[in-house]
């Protein structure tokens, strides 16, 4: 039995790439004994001068200063750059990326990030593998960078992602609508009060799990200081990722405020969490939301990175999974609101469950694996969906 060899790429600057590209190791390696998947974060082989120039300006942005973000991002959006940054970058810079491609020599690279899914397409065109290149995307909407003629298929996060690239010329024949992947834990029927007792909460009060100032403008701070004045005797979970300083403001304020406040950095019990909250604060990133929806939690969405995020802000609360909040004084009045009157709550999280994609990382992986025997792809693009009945894999 010949082992397929799978790389998959992924450009670490925020951790939802990271937990995608997870998701999809995960379903390709459950019941499939000849494939060796190796998740890469080119990150993690870049050269310094890399970070300094293509990561950390962005970083710096999101966090400091959005409002040069949104300058960038809607530049790039008026002169339909195809790029995010020079080839050379990337060839120069990612060059040990592209070796290690080389060493590996993969039957499939599917690429879980904009700047892997640029790069993946450098070392196809000049020659660094020879393989069919997959983008599996993490966001509900997309970019013109995304379109490369050297991507065989598209496995997008929602129906707009698709409407989207047929727009700038991909054909729909190498797009399905898989939704955005994530770990199918997430979607676990959790028994809320063992778990709260087995996370050290009091099984009886209403849990606030404050998310996503690991690396964007949410003030998480502000906003746990701002549940100060709700009427329920709340329990917060806070996680600040990799963020040390911002761990350390937040394990500060623990004893000054009237919160119960329990504080988390780098932490892979996220289903857990979740599955213990009665509602959840954060910026509207495609993955963590994808992962919210499984989970049947209801979302309250404020300061979204400019760009894509405010896209996908406006469509989940258009699609009636989440509450928007610009300020964080505006936040205890919708934590009240969802945790007092059940009704709004309840119609959140069914709603959230209608549209929830957990088998996305699954769906990614049958299209990996079709594309790996190629004869069988067409099949699949032509397959009703198990669960609609539609054309395969629509949200």
């Amino acid at each position: 039995m010949e082992i397929r060899r799978i790389a998959i790429l992924t450009l670490g600057v925020g951790a939802g790439h990271l937990r995608a590209s997870q998701a999809i190791h995960q379903a390709l390696h459950d019941g499939a004994d000849n494939v060796d998947a190796r998740t890469i974060d080119a990150l993690d082989l870049a050269k310094p001068w890399f970070h300094n120039l293509y990561v950390r300006p962005y970083w710096w942005m999101v966090r400091h200063a959005p409002w040069a973000w949104r300058k960038v991002f809607e530049w790039r959006q008026l002169r339909r750059h195809e790029a995010t940054a020079p080839e050379w970058v990337f060839r120069r810079g990612c060059r040990s990326v592209l070796e290690q491609l080389r060493t590996l020599q993969p039957h499939l690279v599917i690429a879980t990030e904009v700047g892997a899914a640029e790069l993946a397409a450098l070392g196809r065109r000049e020659g660094w593998f020879n393989a069919p290149i997959l983008a599996a995307q993490t966001d509900f909407h997309t970019e013109l960078p995304w379109v490369k003629r050297e991507i065989d298929v598209y496995c997008v996060g929602s129906d707009e992602a698709k409407r989207q690239l047929i727009g700038w010329g991909v054909s729909a024949n190498r797009i399905l609508t898989c939704g955005v992947s994530v770990d199918p834990a997430f979607a676990l029927n959790f028994d809320r009060a063992e778990l709260r007792r087995a996370l050290g909460l009091d099984a009886k009060r209403p849990v606030v799990l404050v998310m996503g100032g690991g690396m964007g403008p949410a003030p998480l701070d502000a906003i746990i200081r701002s549940l100060e004045i709700c009427r329920q005797p709340l329990q917060v979970i806070a996680v600040a990722g990799r963020n040390r300083n911002l761990r350390l403001r937040l394990e500060a304020l623990r004893g000054q405020i009237a919160v119960d406040l329990h504080v988390f950095g780098w932490t892979d019990a996220i289903p857990e969490l979740m599955g213990a909250a009665s509602v959840l604060i954060t910026k509207p990133g495609g993955v963590t939301t994808s992962e919210a929806m499984a989970a049947g939690v209801p979302m309250i969405l404020t300061h979204p990175i400019p760009g894509t995020e405010e896209q996908h802000l406006r469509l989940l609360v258009r699609q009636g999974v989440a509450l928007p909040a610009q300020r964080p004084e505006e936040i205890p009045a919708l934590v009240s609101r969802l945790l007092e009157t059940p009704e709004p709550r309840e119609t959140i999280e069914r709603r959230a469950r209608e549209v929830a994609r957990p088998d996305a990382a699954y769906a990614v992986a049958q299209v990996a694996r079709a594309l790996l025997e190629k004869s069988t792809f067409i099949d699949l693009l032509a397959a009703p969906s198990p669960r609609t009945g539609d054309s395969a894999y629509v949200m």
